[in-house]
């Protein structure tokens, strides 16, 4: 029993020992190098400042992604607004299209005719009016300046 005794006192005194050991610097340096890690010499408030200007930096960037969104999104509900009030005129139009197509339809077909014909001539002689009247503004214009320049001299 004295043995047994022994021996665990020994195997408590070399465990410490070994734990006394194994936290040293050296030991560690020598582990780290054996597993290939890195040295992390930064101290904890350092480490945190970084990770905060880290996390202040994502979230700028996400807050101008949101904008972004926002704006095109708002763009795009403005494009859509457009279009629906471009759709309604749009219906407008086709209403007041079809309901003269449909008045057009009923129209016998002697009644446009005749229609066509008293609309032509007038078209002819309403250009004929117009050269007649330019014509005559031209004779008067040059007429009137012909008489300021003899009252001028």
């Amino acid at each position: 029993m004295g043995l047994d005794i022994v021996a665990s006192i020994l195997g408590s005194l070399l465990s410490l020992l070994g734990a006394g050991l194994a936290s040293t610097e050296l030991i560690q340096k020598l582990i780290r190098v054996l597993l290939k890690r890195e040295v992390t010499t930064k101290p904890y408030s350092e480490r945190l400042a970084e990770l905060t200007e880290s996390l202040s930096r994502a979230s700028r960037e996400v807050d101008a992604v949101l904008t972004e969104l926002a704006q095109v999104a708002k763009e795009r509900a403005n494009a859509v607004q457009q279009l629906e009030t471009d759709l309604v005129t749009m219906e407008g139009r086709e209403k007041e299209l079809k309901e003269r197509i449909d008045a057009l339809e009923k129209t016998p077909l002697a009644v446009a005719e005749h229609f066509a014909k008293l609309v032509a001539p007038g078209e002819k002689r309403s250009a004929k009016r117009d050269y007649l009247l330019f014509g005559a503004g031209v004779v008067v214009s040059t007429a009137i300046s012909i008489v300021i320049q003899i009252f001028v001299k």
